[in-house]
This record gives C-alpha cells, sequence and structure tokens, in this order.
C-alpha cells in the first residue's frame, strides 16, 4: 500500500524514509523533514495514523508517500525498498518503529520478551539492511532512534534495555562498517518521551511517571519536536561529520546522581 500527498516524479531533492510514522516521535521527525522541503517516505503498520499525518503535509514542497509495513517483515521491506528504488532512492533514514513491554526476567513470558527483541533490535537489522544499498550510493544517513536503556539499566524493563543496548551496539558496528562507504550510523538516546507509548505505559501506574518525571534535571520529559530537531540536525550539513555517535536526550537524567529539590 502506497499513498501519497502531492505524489510526483521525485525532485533530485532531499529525501528520508522515517518509521514509525504514524505517531510520536516518528510522526514529528517525517513533519521536521517535509518543513525543510525534503521529499518524505513515512512507513508504518497503523495505515489509519499515517493518513492522519500525511493530511498535515499539504503544502510542503516536497513529495510525502506512505507505506504501510511491520519492521519485523523483511520481504514486505525489500518490496518497499525496491518501490523507493524506483522514486529515486533516499538520503536518510531515521528509524522511530519501536515497543517497550514492562517485566523482569522472572516476570516476562518469552513470547513478550521476543516481541520486543524482534520490533526493536531485528526490525533495525531488518532496515538497516534493506537500506544500505540506497544510502551507500547517495552517501547517506541512518539515525537509529534508540533509548537512556541503551546506555543504561532500568528495574523493571529487562527486555527493552536488553533490545537497545543492542540497537546501540548495532549502529557502532555499522559506523564502522559503513563509514568508509560514506555512511554516517548514530543513535539518539532519548529519555522518556511525551508519546501515545509513554501515555500507555504509565495508564496503570501514574506515580511512576511522577517518580521518573521529577528525575529529570530539567524537570520534563522530552517532547517528539525535541527528538525531530536532533534528528534533523544529524542528517544535515551541519551534523556531516557525526557517525558513530550514541547522543543523550535526556534532559540530563542520565548524566549522574540527581536528587530534585
Amino acid at each position: 500500500m502506497i499513498d501519497s500527498q502531492n505524489m510526483k516524479t521525485p525532485m533530485p531533492r532531499e529525501t528520508a524514509l522515517v518509521t514509525g510514522a504514524a505517531s510520536g516521535i516518528g510522526a514529528a521527525v517525517a513533519r521536521r523533514f517535509w518543513e525543510r522541503g525534503a521529499n518524505v517516505f513515512m512507513l508504518d503498520r497503523n495505515v489509519d495514523g499515517l493518513r492522519n499525518v500525511l493530511s498535515d503535509a499539504d503544502g510542503c514542497g516536497g513529495t510525502v508517500n506512505t507505506f504501510q509495513a511491520d519492521v519485523t517483515d523483511g520481504a514486505r521491506l525489500g518490496d518497499i525498498f525496491a518501490e523507493i528504488h524506483r522514486l529515486g532512492g533516499i538520503d536518510h533514514v531515521v528509524h522511530c518503529a519501536g515497543v517497550a513491554r514492562l517485566g523482569t526476567v522472572t516476570e516476562m513470558d518469552e513470547a513478550t520478551f521476543d516481541l520486543v527483541m524482534n520490533v526493536n533490535l531485528k526490525g533495525t537489522f531488518l532496515l538497516a539492511k534493506r537500506a544500505m544499498p540506497c544510502l551507500v550510493s547517495r552517501k547517506g544517513s541512518f539515525t537509529a532512534i534508540a533509548s537512556d536503556a541503551g546506555t543504561q539499566g532500568a528495574s523493571g524493563y529487562a527486555a527493552y534495555c536488553a533490545s537497545k543496548h543492542g540497537v546501540v551496539g548495532l549502529i557502532k558496528s555499522m559506523a564502522l562498517d559503513h563509514g568508509p562507504q560514506g555512511v554516517r550510523c548514530n543513535a539518539i538516546c532519548p529519555g522518556f518521551v511525551q508519546t501515545p507509548m509513554l501515555d500507555q505505559l504509565f495508564a496503570d501506574s501514574p506515580s511512576d511517571r511522577g517518580f521518573y518525571e521529577k528525575s529529570v534535571p530539567l524537570g520534563r520529559f522530552a517532547r517528539p519536536e525535541d527528538v525531530a530537531e536532533l534528528a534533523g540536525f544529524i542528517a544535515s550539513q551541519a551534523g556531516a561529520y557525526l557517525n558513530g555517535a550514541v547522543i543523550a536526550l535526556d534532559g540530563g537524567s542520565t548524566a549522574g546522581y540527581f536528587s530534585a529539590a
């Protein structure tokens, strides 16, 4: 399935693919790119969400296309990148799709652990595998939205931390493997971000939300737009020497011990 706004033969302009683009961070990243005139491909499983975000792109300077897909479906991703190649290729991938499930190793069942690892880690691998030939040809960039849970542990987030640590390691290796080919690979590690996924995560434990929010020195969670601005910077000429970077975007919460006044 492909929907479009301003669909036409792509012009030779900056082009980006954004996963998880139906809401939250992914939607904000997609908007950031089209607002600067880029062509944008938005990918997500949620068709209605994609179309809702797409409706905001009316009048933007570039082409905006949507694909329905699950990042764990390698064959589907292969078909999508064949279509992207036909439409002219891409310069940047920003991988925002992900899931979070709570639980210790004794509490979590195997199926849930597999879900988190498949979406967050294997999905990154499958996307990078299909995207890399396009990115090599355009000397582009691959940015993964990891997490502060990819650089430290968190009580009750065993599978999520494991998957995001894996994403950080994968990105570092990709930076070494594909930097010589002109492709820059980086990871953004936000703390909690005000998204629908966060609301779902804390739906049954509002006190936990308050606890984590107070642990941020800047006194608030990140907004999706905060992440989008950094993703846009990494994919710009201003970020042209960033490769293998793991960037904390957490208001200072991983800087050290902090005691709220």
